[in-house]
């Protein structure tokens, strides 16, 4: 099968003229961001080349069409950068005036060649502002918030590869010329085509899925997503998450964390010893407890090492103290009320920034030695980790 220009014209037509509906019919019936926004100019942008391309083609002396159809081309990688750039929350006054100047400029051209421009009239400052405007994008869609979206990388391919051949095809038509049997082969008409439909289905898919999720990722240097067990305890990595914000903020407002680390190592020994029904009673209790215990606005979450963590803001060390002592307390009551064979021993380790500093690894380790040397302290139910 031979495809001729005109049926790859056509193809690549509709595929922009559905795509950009649908993108502008999902942006009017929701409230997007200046991002989604922008690309959807973008979209609109390509609608209006290809319905002036289609009346040049109807009217071949209608070179005004041609001028309208070049500075939509380049209008319409330009959106797609700038919808790059405000979704990072970037500045938009300059690249707004970069843009501004290469669609005058494209169209212009064409107008200055008249209608004895010819089919070629002002390629080369198309080609050079559609390559410019796809280079930016690309490099934009690697960085800031945008970046850290997997689903932006078919972007930047694709916006590279754009990039890429506009730049080869500015080489080959200024040096071979438009006629040249290089510039026939491969940077005519119908591989352009194939680029714009493969960059307009990429860029309408990546484009919803980045918009979708824009009010969380906008212009945040950190996204994370908290996991909680079905008993409202932390899982690891979000306790980690969420208390390395915590200090960071309190840092910043020379305030004072306070990280309390609780242990109970017999678990393993009650199990063995007792079979695994009642050490599973008294892993239940201790989280709940714990939980319950803890001061109302802690977060308690699991320890990398086994122990279970309760950090929170404190203004007294001595409220901090008396916190643990009645945790520890209430935590052997609970233990000695299950009915089980054996209480075990419980730990209690406090790390406060004062001491240690505003580093969770830091706060989180001076807690769980504390608490181990609890467990193994036959003075001293709550130790408090020195720096």
């Amino acid at each position: 099968m031979t495809l001729d220009n005109f049926t790859v014209s056509l193809a690549a037509a509709v595929v922009i003229i559905v795509s950009g509906v649908m993108y502008l019919a999902e942006t009017l019936m929701r409230k997007d961001g200046l991002s989604g926004r922008l690309w959807a100019i973008a979209f609109l942008s390509g609608i209006l080349t290809v319905l002036s391309y289609l009346v040049w083609a109807a009217a071949p002396d209608a070179f005004l069409a041609v001028a309208v159809g070049n500075a939509g081309f380049v209008a319409s990688a330009g959106f797609i950068w700038l919808g790059c750039r405000a979704f990072n929350d970037r500045t938009l006054r300059w690249p707004a005036g970069v843009l501004a100047a290469l669609v005058l400029i494209a169209g212009v051209a064409v107008l200055v060649a008249g209608p004895d421009g010819g089919d070629w009239a002002g390629a080369v400052p198309l080609f050079i502002g559609t390559g410019a405007m796809a280079l930016l994008a690309a490099i934009e869609s690697r960085r800031g918030a945008i970046g850290r979206r997997w689903s932006s990388l078919g972007l930047t391919v694709v916006l590279a590869i754009e990039a890429v051949w506009f730049t080869a095809r500015t080489l080959a038509f200024v040096v071979y010329g438009p006629d040249s049997e290089v510039f026939a082969t491969f940077f005519n008409t119908i591989v352009s085509s194939f680029l714009t439909i493969t960059l307009t289905i990429v860029a309408v898919v990546v484009t919803s899925v980045l918009r979708a999720s824009e009010s969380n990722l906008r212009g945040q240097p950190d996204v994370y997503t908290l996991s909680v067990g079905i008993d409202g305890v932390l899982l690891p990595a979000s306790f980690r998450s969420a208390t390395t914000t915590l200090i960071e903020r309190a840092s910043r407002q020379g305030e004072t964390i306070c990280v309390v680390s609780v242990r109970i190592d017999d678990l393993g020994r009650i199990a063995t010893a007792f079979g695994p029904a009642e050490a599973e009673q008294v892993a239940a209790a201790w989280r709940n407890g714990v939980r319950q215990y803890a001061p109302t606005a802690a977060m308690v979450g699991e320890g990398e090492s086994g122990s279970l963590l309760i950090a929170f803001l404190t203004t007294s060390f001595s409220d901090v103290r008396r916190m643990a002592s009645i945790l520890h307390r209430r935590l052997l009551d609970d233990f000695g009320g299950l009915g089980i064979s054996v209480v075990p021993v419980v730990g209690v380790g406090i790390a406060l920034t004062d001491r240690l500093g505003y580093d969770f690894a830091s706060m989180v380790d001076g807690a769980d030695h504390a608490a181990a040397r609890s467990v193994t302290s036959p003075d001293a139910s709550v130790i408090i980790a020195e720096g």
